[in-house]
């Protein structure tokens, strides 16, 4: 890869308006990564790995006060999904029991 520098009005001279608040936002992390920096962190979006992407992209931020706001918010999210993922499972457990008292009622009704 070139070691072709790219800056942030650069960058936003590229942009469609409609991303522009987007990349003026972000941007300052996307130009200060190295040429594979780029290319990891875009493979991670595109794999699905979209955490990992936003650790990296943060993590080049002037603010870093945003990577540890980042990492605070994603463990509450952590807890919340293990919550709603015991619900969920309640929830068809329970569903599962009531259609087969249902069917029970039904064979009955019907002489099986």
């Amino acid at each position: 890869m070139s070691d072709m520098k790219v800056t942030l009005d650069g960058l936003l001279a590229k942009t469609p308006d409609l991303l522009k608040p987007v990349v003026a936002k972000y941007g300052p992390g996307l130009v200060a990564m190295t040429a594979q920096e780029f290319c990891d962190w875009l493979d991670m979006m595109l794999s699905g790995d979209a955490d990992a992407a936003w650790r990296a992209l943060l993590a080049k931020m002037p603010n870093a006060a945003l990577l540890d706001a980042w990492t605070t918010k994603a463990a509450e999210w952590d807890v919340a999904n293990e919550r709603n993922a015991a619900r969920v499972a309640l929830q068809k457990e329970a569903m599962l029991f009531t259609l087969k008292l249902l069917l029970g009622v039904a064979l009955a009704g019907l002489g099986f």
